[in-house]
């Protein structure tokens, strides 16, 4: 089946003939028949029909066998391909592979049509798939995993990697952890699990620097139900989430109208000051280092009103930049 599909798809518009299939197939060592042609096209139409709810190849006058709708859509494809595109942690080789999976029912036009960016050849010293694969499987079975962690030190003006030496395997360097939840965040993965070392707290570990990771025996301890699992993903992924509601005022040039709308919603009360200055205002934000941070990151187009407590944290964060850069 996997050959006529290949056959179909390859001439999915200007159509394939019975007899050409038989021929097809009769040239690659595969005897075939007219019959047995039309049996196996419409078991794949059942299997697409089990999968995407309608058969994908249809019959067509002439014509013969033809498929006229591309699996995904244009919309839907170019989402899936830029996100392994834009993978910061993937290989080369493993973008490849999957973009190969992934465009296999696409059409020639329809690929065209993408215009994909083609693919840097970036190498990693660990498999991002392998990795993941592993510690979801883990996962799923309450399984222990093992790993390295790695750290960065500085040789021959270089950062170069170094294993961290903080473990609780029976080296230093073995980390053994029992493994909850994995979550994207800036599109890099992080795994959130138990380690015996920080009994109080979940710990968080970037998948992109685990080495050598691999499933291991031992008691899987479960304490998900003591912690609030969705509130640490919230506090540590997302800065915005936590703290102290406070009323916010502040003026902004009007090059940051749209990051302000984008960062604070469009309810927020923005009035026109004079020549290409803003006054806005917004109650109900968590005030804590994430948002003292962003108005630190808009430089001189952005000045604090109110609260006075963050006007003078950011206040005071400025005149210790600048005394660095008045040594």
């Amino acid at each position: 089946m996997a050959l006529i599909l290949h056959l179909l798809l390859t001439n999915r518009q200007i159509g394939i003939k019975n007899e050409e299939i038989v021929n097809y197939l009769s040239e690659r060592g595969f005897k075939s028949h007219r019959k047995e042609v039309g049996q196996l096209v419409h078991n794949l139409n059942d299997f697409f029909t089990f999968f995407i709810g309608y058969p994908l190849i249809h019959g067509k006058p002439k014509k013969g066998y033809v498929i006229e709708n591309e699996y995904y859509e244009d919309g839907e494809l170019k989402l899936l391909v830029d996100a392994i595109l834009f993978n910061k942690d993937a290989s080369a080789k493993e973008k490849e592979a999957l973009l190969e999976k992934l465009l296999s029912f696409s059409s020639v036009y329809q690929k065209e049509r993408l215009s994909m960016m083609p693919l840097l050849e970036t190498k990693q010293p660990f498999s991002l798939i392998l990795n993941l694969t592993t510690i979801l499987h883990a996962i799923d079975e309450h399984k222990n995993i093992t790993f390295h962690y790695i750290d960065y030190a500085i040789s021959n003006s270089h950062p170069i990697e170094i294993t961290a030496k903080n473990g609780n395997g029976k080296s230093k360097e073995d980390y053994n952890v029992s493994p909850y939840r994995i979550y994207l965040d800036n599109n890099h993965y992080y795994l959130i699990g138990y380690f015996s070392k920080r009994k109080t707290n979940l710990s968080m570990y970037r998948i992109d620097r685990m080495r050598y990771v691999r499933r291991i025996g031992g008691i899987y301890v479960d304490i998900q139900d003591q912690y609030d699992l969705e509130g640490f993903i919230t506090k540590r992924f997302h800065m915005f989430a936590s703290g102290q509601e406070v009323a916010l005022t502040f003026r902004f040039k009007g090059v940051l109208l749209r990051e302000i709308v984008s960062r604070f919603g469009n309810t927020i009360h923005v009035n026109k000051l004079k020549e290409d200055w803003y006054q806005a205002s917004v109650d109900h934000v968590l005030m804590n280092d994430g948002l003292k941070m962003w108005f630190l990151m808009q430089g001189a187009n952005v000045y604090v009103n109110e609260p006075v407590a963050l006007k003078e944290e950011i206040e005071q964060d400025l005149k210790k930049a600048l005394s660095l850069y008045q040594k």
